[in-house]
């Protein structure tokens, strides 16, 4: 179809409400031919929207409606009828796709219900293919996503007992005491917050299914060798405690809030000189981008504390210092000594041992520091990053934990069970169930059959053992 044609199939298929305005028209054309359009259109605060994809044949691929009108007053239907108006939905734009799709599984969301529709194969769904249907409690579609039928993969003659992928583990099987900041949203626990776990080395155990010797199908690369450097106590304690959030950040008097958005727990905000006008209209991903983040300065406020999480500079700030990274460092440290009380105690800084010499033409020096609980235990996946703008003296990017730092102090320090028990515990909750995933190592589409490591009991994967209790950790979700 032509371009005009796409806009016009796209805007017949949803009711586009008055006020809203388009902010993106995209047409993306592949070296095969095929290609995507893409329509969205907003209101003023930017807070409700509705986007569309459409294959250059006219086919919708995708539909997102977000909307805050919640309609309360009406009775919400019932589990069938979601379905049956979700089945209704997916026929009229694929007539024939429960020919090759079968429904496969329904999901309670916060304000819908998912509906999967799976290609079968094995009794099991193939990933990346298919599609799912958000209904709303009235009965309303706020979100589709198509994958598409994909080629039957080929199915293995003899598959490996799942008794020697259990022993291999248990040969194998090592872990490491560690602190990690757990979420309700993603792991099956009662409280967000820091656990004192024991968590595996093989982080994610997936087998290829036909091999009769267990291999890893994901092999991970060798890290860069990493020194880590212990940070010594501040030569001086006389930090201003009454900055404010624009002072700690760098707004000035030029700038404006453009945008604040309610993310949970943080505050996102969005600041902008308050002359700045985009040159050109530009309807296109790259200019919705622009649009967004062009010369802006993004932070993220925590509502419990009212501090600063993070922030970045996109506006681009020059001056007349050649700071050298030792003086940068310095930056840095004085920095994280104003916003992370007693920083030396608990950060380390990453230093690659193959670290080039930065180019002396370089903007900006990073910082990066792995974070423990003060008593030399890790804190997984916590990264504290500090970017200091080598013209200016000023921190461009600052990426701060991902917790509030009084948390560490209410951690246990030694854990309740020993890391021989915690295997046994892993051991006696582990199984393997089969999965059909993309093989990436393959130029073409294609699949392999594979074992994947899961809780017996919850079917999800497992990620770590409480170290003071011996709870078992599951995702609450494959």
């Amino acid at each position: 179809m032509l371009k005009e044609e796409l806009k016009k199939r796209a805007i017949s298929m949803v009711q586009i409400p008055s006020h809203f305005h388009s902010i993106i028209e995209e047409y993306v054309e592949r070296e095969n031919g095929e290609g995507e359009a893409m329509f969205s259109w907003t209101n003023e605060a930017q807070d409700e929207g509705v986007t569309i994809n459409l294959d250059f044949s006219g086919n919708l691929t995708s539909l997102s409606i977000d909307n805050n009108d919640e309609n309360l007053d009406v009775i919400p239907l019932n589990i069938e009828t979601k379905r049956e108006r979700a089945e209704q939905f997916l026929l009229r734009h694929y007539p024939d796709a429960l020919k090759y799709l079968t429904y496969y599984k329904a999901k309670k969301l916060t304000r819908t219900d998912r509906f999967y529709y799976e290609q079968i194969v094995m009794d099991l769904p193939l990933g990346n293919a298919g599609c799912y249907i958000d209904i709303d409690h009235v009965g309303s579609i706020v979100k589709f996503t198509y994958q598409g039928v994909k080629q039957i993969p080929d199915i293995p003659t003899t598959l490996i007992p799942k008794e020697k992928l259990v022993e291999h583990v248990r040969n194998r099987l090592n872990f490491q005491l560690g602190t990690t900041n757990l979420y309700t949203a993603i792991h099956d626990v009662a409280a967000d917050g820091l656990r004192l776990v024991y968590e595996p080395d093989q982080f994610f155990m997936k087998y290829k299914a036909d091999v009769l010797k267990p291999t890893l199908t994901i092999i991970h690369d060798e890290d860069e060798p990493q020194t880590y450097v212990s940070l010594t106590p501040p030569s001086t304690t006389n930090v201003r405690k009454d900055l404010s959030i624009e002072d700690i950040v760098g707004i000035t008097d030029r700038m404006e809030v453009i945008r604040e958005v309610d993310m949970g727990e943080e505050t996102g905000i969005v600041w902008r000189d308050q002359d700045w006008e985009m040159k050109e209209r530009d309807l296109s991903i790259n200019g919705f981008f622009k649009r967004q983040s062009e010369d802006t300065v993004k932070a993220f406020i925590s509502k419990k504390t009212g501090k600063v999480r993070s922030f970045m500079w996109f506006n681009e700030r020059s001056g007349d210092l050649r700071l050298s990274r030792e003086a940068c460092y310095q930056k840095a440290i004085a920095f994280l000594q104003m916003i992370v009380p007693n920083y030396y105690q608990y950060l380390q800084l990453i230093v690659q041992e193959n670290e080039e010499e930065v180019d002396d033409t370089s903007k900006k020096e990073a910082f990066t520091f792995n974070m423990h609980n003060g008593h030399g235990i890790p804190i997984h996946l916590e990264l504290v990053i500090v970017v200091v703008n080598r013209q200016t003296g000023q921190v461009d990017h600052y990426s701060g934990p991902s917790f509030d730092m009084e948390q560490l102090s209410q951690l246990p320090i030694e854990p309740a069970i020993s890391k021989k028990e915690a295997s046994e515990i892993f051991i006696n909750h582990l199984d393997f169930e089969l999965a059909w995933n993309k093989n990436y190592d393959s130029k073409t589409e294609s699949y392999i059959l594979v074992y994947q490591a899961c809780d017996r009991h919850s079917r999800t994967p497992i990620r770590s053992i409480d170290a003071m209790t011996g709870a078992v950790i599951s995702n609450k979700d494959k």
